[in-house]
């Protein structure tokens, strides 16, 4: 298996992308299973040639020659996913920051999914372009076709509060409650939830837990000295250790020391899986 993760290098772009990766796997190699853990990225995976069964929080990938690209949307999952490739795969994985899809799309992000993993084809050239997109073997080229598919497609995406709300649920000097927020951009907490589950196809608090568990993860990859979890509970604004360890196994099934322990960081922290 091999992975090369690459962020926008068009300064538009990097507004609405986080970056995004492209993973082969050959026969040659062992079949590969991971686990991957929610964050509040909406994920688009694009994969051409193999056959995707789906069962719960399971997905398997298995080369199918003659299979027709096959595009899902991930954006509100709150447990472990669990991924298995076997035979030839060539996959193209983009992570959108909160709200970032939104800019491409005609309408908000909740009317493009419905199951845990949701048909993505928002475009009528969409698969014609991302199938030659897969095919082609020079990576600078490969990026630049990518850059500039999506720049064709920029809508923009203005909303009257959830971009600075999401700022401050990123906030790691301060614990905003959602009432807090709600009262401070003058709306009610009923219709900040509406809001959010429109265009981020998650509650409020559902992203707020998230964005504190994918913050201590950071922390702890990119820290020389790896922080104790009472130190890393107050830093990271958890109510006590006790709170940390419930959200880590809420969105891990583990406990946070064994997930540290086993959580295997690909291309400098950009992907954290955890590999079976």
């Amino acid at each position: 298996m091999e992975i090369k993760f690459f962020k926008p290098k068009n300064e538009v772009l990097q507004k609405y992308i986080e970056g995004y990766y492209f993973l082969t796997n050959s026969k040659s190699d062992l079949p590969l299973e991971y686990y991957t853990f929610p964050n509040n990225y909406s994920i688009i995976s694009i994969i051409e040639n193999s056959e995707v069964i789906y069962s719960e929080s399971k997905v398997i990938v298995k080369e199918k020659k003659g299979t027709p690209l096959n595009s899902d949307l991930i954006c509100h999952y709150k447990k472990p996913i669990k991924l298995s490739y076997e035979g030839n795969i060539n996959e193209i994985t983009f992570y959108f920051k909160p709200l970032g899809l939104n800019a491409f799309l005609e309408k908000s992000l909740c009317h493009y999914t419905n199951d845990f993993f949701s048909n993505f084809i928002p475009f009528d050239d969409y698969k014609e372009i991302f199938s030659s997109i897969l095919k082609e073997n020079d990576l600078d080229k490969k990026t630049e076709l990518i850059e500039n598919y999506w720049l064709s497609k920029l809508k923009d995406f203005q909303h009257p509060f959830l971009n600075q709300m999401i700022i401050d649920l990123k906030d790691t000097q301060r614990d905003y409650s959602i009432s807090d927020l709600a009262k401070k951009h003058n709306t009610t907490r009923q219709n900040l939830t509406k809001h959010f589950e429109s265009n981020l196809c998650k509650s409020p608090s559902d992203f707020k837990k998230i964005q504190r568990f994918r913050e201590a993860l950071k922390s702890q990859i990119n820290s020389q000295t790896k922080n104790n979890l009472t130190s890393l509970s107050y830093d990271m604004l958890f109510y006590d250790q006790s709170h940390l360890i419930k959200d880590f196994k809420s969105l891990t099934g583990l406990t946070p020391k064994k997930f540290f322990k086993n959580i295997s960081s690909q291309e400098n922290g950009e992907v954290n899986w955890l590999f079976v």
